[in-house]
This record gives C-alpha cells, sequence and structure tokens, in this order.
C-alpha cells in the first residue's frame, strides 16, 4: 500500500538528489558549464611564486561544520600538517577535485603529517538548503571521509576575489604546515602536475 510515508521518502530523495545537483549553482547559469575537454585546456600550466601572488599567500579562513558535522576551520584543523585543499564552486566540478584528492589520498593515506579538505563553496542564499544539499552528498561520499568534506554557505566571491578564482573550476591548494599556500593548480590534475604535487608534499 502506498502510505504518506512512502510518499516522503520519495520527495525527500528527490529533494536530497536536486540539492546535490545545485550546491554549487551560486547563480550561475547552465551556459557557463564546461565540457571536460575545455576544463582540460583551460587548466594551464602548475603556477609558480613567480607566476602566482597566492604562492607564500595564507590560506584565506574557512570555518563550518563538515558532513560528519563536526566544527573545522581552514587552515587551523590542518596546523602541524601538510595539507591539500581542494575548493569548488560548481557541482560539476566534483570529477576534478576527484583527479586531485584520489591520487593525493592514496598516496599519503596513513602517513602521519598529511591530510586534505574538500571545500565546496556555497552562495549564502543556498544555506536553508543545507539540510538537503548536505544531506545529499553523504549519500555520495564515503562516510571515513564525512570529517574531511566541509561545505561552506557564505560569501563566496569573498573567497573568489582573495585567491583570484574563475567560479568555473575547481582548484587544488597544498598548504604547508603554517597554512601557508606553496603550491595551486585547478580543473583536471595529470600523471606530470601530480608528480611535481607529490613531490612538493614530500618536500615540506
Amino acid at each position: 500500500m502506498y502510505t504518506y510515508k512512502n510518499l516522503f521518502l520519495v520527495i525527500f530523495a528527490i529533494s536530497c538528489l536536486a540539492g546535490l545537483l545545485l550546491w554549487g549553482r551560486h547563480g550561475l547559469t547552465s551556459t557557463e558549464t564546461l565540457t571536460q575537454e575545455n576544463q582540460q585546456t583551460g587548466r594551464e600550466n602548475t603556477m609558480s611564486e613567480t607566476t602566482n601572488p597566492n604562492i607564500g599567500k595564507k590560506f584565506p579562513e574557512v570555518t563550518a561544520k563538515s558532513l560528519a558535522k563536526t566544527p573545522v576551520s581552514i587552515p587551523g584543523s590542518a596546523q602541524g600538517k601538510v595539507a591539500l585543499i581542494a575548493v569548488a564552486f560548481l557541482q560539476q566540478s566534483q570529477p576534478q577535485l576527484d583527479s586531485w584528492l584520489g591520487p593525493f589520498t592514496e598516496r599519503f593515506a596513513g602517513k602521519e603529517g598529511f591530510t586534505f579538505y574538500e571545500v565546496p563553496m556555497i552562495s549564502s542564499g543556498y544555506k536553508f538548503m543545507s539540510f538537503i544539499i548536505d544531506s545529499g552528498m553523504r549519500g555520495g561520499i564515503p562516510k571515513e571521509k564525512h570529517k574531511n568534506v566541509v561545505t561552506m554557505y557564505g560569501d563566496v566571491e569573498k573567497y573568489m576575489k582573495a585567491l583570484d578564482l574563475d567560479a568555473r573550476y575547481g582548484y587544488a591548494f597544498l598548504l604547508d604546515r603554517e597554512g601557508i599556500i606553496r603550491w595551486q593548480d585547478k580543473g583536471f590534475s595529470t600523471p606530470e602536475v601530480l608528480k611535481e604535487l607529490f613531490e612538493m608534499a614530500e618536500k615540506l
């Protein structure tokens, strides 16, 4: 028998899916979505200290709750560790973040002194949907990684301006043990750039 309880579960499931798809829109239109090919070619080369003013700068503070519902402050919560911070503004950028986070966690899993955080940045206008969005994310991310996914609802433009970011891309930042940005890239990773990332992380 189709009860109101069943109907609620169906509605809830649809809402979670909608929240997951919407988490990073922050007012952008669908025409601004890039194909993987365009994102890859737009990745450019890894920026160095001479070409990127973010290198040597402290990562701007992000304070929010993780999917595990624990309070996290970046870079403070990563103090004393080398940290990969993956930031995205659009749900479509998730494959880009995965291309960095997957290899990094595989390389440094279980090694003391290394950590990572995935930071979806969502406009404060979507905060009223945070329960739905976060629930959708929890359903699609392994539970053991929930503590490392920190959804920020707030002034997205502030971070975009502070770090000169383009909302169409996902970004990877490597922070030293003091929270200083020592390396940065965007879009999809490549074997060559991952090698550079690993070498820098081990050096730090």
